[in-house]
């Protein structure tokens, strides 16, 4: 049928549709919908392998690691439920800056961060840092040098894998960090989560982080998730001893095997 009408159209007939078409106003700018300003100004990227352990500590005392205006929000869904303080051990591979350039390279650290809200505001309250990289406090005005060690092994037959890793983290100020686990593989999911982090120091200090990431809780006591063959995690000295007093829980381990971040800084603070 298509191909009788085309035969159909007159040539002027068909000329003076093409004119009507054309002549139709264009939709103006103003008309369109407003672009995204985006979450900030790019900082860079990094590319990192993560283990992280989610506890839960007295809340007044992960209450008194926050900023003023601050108060403690724990995670409220997730193999994390209920944990108000996260021990993230990351393996930085490589970063670039804004700019696209490499800016570090290998680099690992132990970071101590604590889930917040200030009115509808949410994040992650960065309170330490301890990392091998020579840099001074950091961009968030909390890190301390340390020496630190990972050993990690992986083994798989069939399509079953084991995993294991030991993370040793000795700061010039006393701190020592220490985590040995040992566990089944499990298929990670992916996530993409937008987070804001802010410096318990200067909570003006902050940055927006767009993530993807695989996440396999190796380890979620509210999931009733438990692969471990092996774990033992301890804490202590320095600034370290207020915080791990003995009461403090395990709630979960996640494996991060991917965690790229795109970077970006506010447009401005206020």
């Amino acid at each position: 049928m298509g191909h009788a009408l085309g035969h159909a159209l007159s040539r002027p007939l068909a000329a003076s549709l093409l004119a009507a078409l054309l002549a139709q106003p264009v939709p103006a700018l103003a008309q369109q919908a407003p672009a995204d300003p985006g979450p900030g100004v790019p900082a860079g990227w990094s590319q990192e392998v993560r283990t992280v352990v989610a506890l839960a500590v007295p809340e007044e005392t992960a209450q008194s690691l926050l900023p003023a205006g601050w108060t403690v929000n724990p995670a409220p869904q997730g193999p994390g439920r209920g944990a108000n303080l996260s021990v993230v051990f990351r393996e930085q591979l490589a970063a670039t800056g804004p700019d696209g350039k490499p800016a570090g390279a290998e680099e690992r650290a132990a970071v101590l961060a604590v889930p917040a809200r200030r009115g509808d505001e949410t994040g992650f309250v960065i309170v330490h840092t301890f990392g091998d990289a020579r840099s001074g406090p950091g961009y968030y005005k909390v890190g301390v040098p340390a020496s630190v060690t990972l050993e990690r092994r992986g083994s798989a037959t069939a399509l079953a894998g084991t995993a294991e890793e030991a993370w040793s983290v000795s700061a010039e100020s006393g701190e020592r960090l220490a985590l040995r686990v040992a566990y089944a593989r499990g298929t990670p999911a992916r996530v993409q989560p937008t987070a804001l982090n802010l410096s318990a120091a200067d909570p003006r200090v902050r940055r927006i982080y767009r993530v993807d990431q695989g996440v396999d809780p190796v380890l979620s006591r509210p999931a009733g998730i438990d692969r471990t063959t092996a774990l033992t995690f301890t804490a202590s000295g320095g600034a370290l001893a207020r915080v791990f007093d003995g009461r403090e829980q395990v709630v979960a381990v996640l494996s991060l095997p991917w965690y790229a971040r795109q970077m970006f800084a506010p447009a401005a603070i206020d």
